[in-house]
């Protein structure tokens, strides 16, 4: 498991649920309120607000509940940067994240931590999601199984933690003490911060939907910054995947240069219900 130290302080929380939203004022307390409602109640609730100009700031504010945090940024910096703002505030021996349009199961948390007391070597716990298009329909998306220190997957070709959201997702504190969001990136920050924490660390998979993922569009619907993100990403591991995969720099080099779509490999993890 790395180089994590188990060891906590009395006063810390169990988790420390990190919350970043932008705009979503009229989703909000719905994320929110699934993480209230958890069989395991011992957690903070750290909500970034970062920049948003609805009533996000007034929703949060109407709220009583002491574990909650509202942090304001002044000014939209995008996810990466407001993770990383809840990142230095938690003191939680686990870290959780939620989105601020989705849902979680209410015994989320406590599955996750069960799951670490059965299997004290993992960093990582990490369950599936159920994925709600505006139209109505429902499909089961399935995460991937994570190997240590692999960077792409032999079954897919393609990076191994793609399709892994952050928010299914409970992390050992300790084992990302030092791990930070890139914010340079334009997209896949989740996929980049998994596979560096998995360089070096175990994952251990729950085959179950702990989160309701609700399709609403955004970001990853942004073809233009897709394939940016995926030269990003490329430039940034090459050095190691010429070491461990060398055909995978110039097959991802063809597909963007073709603009080849990821939606095969999507199709991989999704199954209707």
């Amino acid at each position: 498991m790395g180089d994590c130290d188990q060891a906590a302080g009395s006063d810390e929380p169990t988790v420390s649920v990190i919350l970043p939203t932008y705009n979503r004022a009229a989703l909000l307390e719905r994320s929110f309120r699934s993480v209230l409602r958890q069989t395991m109640q011992d957690f903070e609730l750290i909500i970034i607000d970062d920049g948003s100009e609805d009533d996000t700031a007034k929703i949060v504010g109407r709220q009583t509940d002491p574990r909650i945090q509202f942090v304001a940024l002044g000014r939209n910096r995008g996810v990466s940067s407001a993770r990383n703002a809840g990142l230095a505030r938690a003191r939680g021996r686990f870290l959780a994240f939620q989105d601020s349009d989705d849902e979680w199961q209410p015994e989320k948390l406590e599955l996750e931590l069960q799951a670490f007391e059965a299997n004290p070597e993992a960093a990582v716990v990490y369950g599936d999601m159920i994925r709600r298009f505006q139209d109505g329909r429902r499909m089961y998306m399935r995460s991937p199984r994570i190997q240590r220190g692999r960077l792409i997957n032999p079954h897919t070709h393609f990076w191994q933690t793609y399709m892994l959201a952050m928010q299914p997702s409970m992390i050992r504190r300790s084992c990302a003490a030092t791990m930070r969001f890139d914010e340079d990136l334009v997209l896949f920050e989740d996929l980049d911060f998994h596979l560096r924490l998995a360089s070096e660390n175990e994952y251990v998979p729950l085959s179950k939907p702990l989160v309701t993922y609700h399709d609403t569009g955004g970001l990853t619907a942004d073809q233009t910054l897709e394939y940016k993100a995926r030269r990003q990403l490329l430039r940034k591991h090459r050095t190691a995947l010429l070491r461990e995969t060398p055909g995978f720099v110039i097959r991802e080099s063809a597909n963007i240069l073709l603009r080849r779509s990821l939606m095969p490999i999507v199709r991989q993890h999704l199954a209707p219900l």
